[in-house]
């Protein structure tokens, strides 16, 4: 099967590739007889579907790519839908500037808003960084860029909480998206938030409509 992708940076030139020849970032685990393998195994595959929790937490923790693997440098872009560009929290750490916009403009899931979550028989080893994962196609992007990220404790798992952006950068389609795109994505996944701050009483719902207008400050001209 051939596949069309955008020039790649020299970083993820590196990255391993699928049967397709498309490069498997480093956060994808690879899998055989339904368990984390080593990718040297001639029969392990990428399972593109979910992220390595070890590698996870080794990329946050002493800053490398999500994406590349390698070593970050002053600039940390995170890859954001409209939703985590609100409330500023996310479970995936900081990519280059190079590889964020690559990836943006080369995963399936983000250059084709009607494409869904394929969650046939997922393996359970995939399991939930922590707090509300928001399944849905959000349409657009967030080229993130801060140097200010915390980890926060949720549920069972640990997200990433980020500081003021330095710079904020939105794609859809592979392209720079509208601020009518942005728009929509806010409004249609505005009500999962909703629903989770009105549990948790008036001062969430309050604090939801605070950053809500803080983040419409960051939407496209």
């Amino acid at each position: 099967m051939t596949i069309t992708l955008p020039d790649m940076p020299a970083r993820i030139a590196r990255l391993p590739r699928d049967e397709r020849g498309y490069p498997v970032p480093r956060f994808v685990p690879w899998v055989k007889d339904g368990e984390f393998a080593r990718r040297l195994d001639p029969l392990a595959k990428p399972e593109f579907r979910y992220a390595d929790p070890q590698f996870r937490s080794r990329a946050f923790h002493h800053g490398l790519c999500w994406v590349c693997g390698e070593r970050l440098g002053v600039h940390k872009v995170y890859g954001l839908g409209p939703m985590c560009v609100v409330n500023r929290i996310t479970s995936e750490p900081a990519m280059h500037r190079d590889c964020a916009e690559w990836s943006a403009r080369a995963c399936p899931f983000l250059i084709h808003p009607r494409e869904k979550r394929n969650e046939k028989n997922i393996n359970p080893i995939a399991g939930n960084p922590g707090g509300l994962m928001i399944k849905r196609n959000p349409g657009c992007v967030a080229l993130y860029e801060t140097p200010i990220a915390k980890a926060i404790k949720a549920g069972d798992g640990w997200l990433i909480k980020l500081g003021d952006p330095d710079r904020v950068d939105w794609l859809a389609e592979g392209r720079q998206a509208t601020r009518e795109e942005v728009l929509a994505s806010i409004d249609s996944g505005y009500p999962i938030l909703f629903a989770e701050a009105k549990r948790d009483g008036l001062q969430a719902i309050h604090a939801l409509g605070v950053m809500r207008t803080v983040a419409q400050k960051l939407l496209p001209a």
